[in-house]
């Protein structure tokens, strides 16, 4: 019996190149929570949005769109609406993102988001320029943020 392929036709969109050059969206507002100590703050246990502005220092008037993005990424589950809403860790911030558990991720991710290292600075400058200096596995970093 022969096997007869038949190509469909995919549709062409830009959504993977969108979610690609837009990823410093979603990685600002988790950044800027690993260095708050938001992720140990909630690993003690739910906090009322005017608990973790308190915490952590928070304006009033962006806390709820802050904590409403890392809600809409799945880094921190929300019960709730508005200010009686009620935050808590997802199980992959509690296990990676609270700095008391042995497997803390962000420290690595403060590392790799680091205004000093070439590669944060400059990936253009890194891969343009041959130097041994500035190399770097290329390999690898795709690997380590696929």
């Amino acid at each position: 019996m022969n096997t007869i392929e038949i190509e469909q036709e995919q549709e062409i969109t830009p959504v993977n190149i969108i979610r690609i050059g837009t990823g410093f969206w979603s990685a600002k507002p988790l950044m800027t929570a690993i260095r708050l100590g938001l992720f140990t703050e909630l690993a003690e246990g739910p906090l009322f949005v005017s608990e973790i502005r308190q915490k952590l220092g928070l304006h009033s008037g962006t806390s709820l769109e802050f904590l409403d993005a890392l809600v809409s990424w799945g880094i921190i589950r929300r019960q709730g609406k508005g200010f009686t809403a009620i935050y808590r860790n997802s199980p992959e911030a509690d296990t990676f993102l609270n700095r008391k558990k042995p497997d803390y991720l962000g420290d690595l991710l403060e590392m790799l988001h680091d205004k000093k290292l070439p590669l944060a600075h400059s990936l253009k400058e890194v891969v343009s320029i041959a130097s041994s200096q500035n190399r770097w596995d290329l390999n690898r970093l795709s690997t380590m943020v696929a």
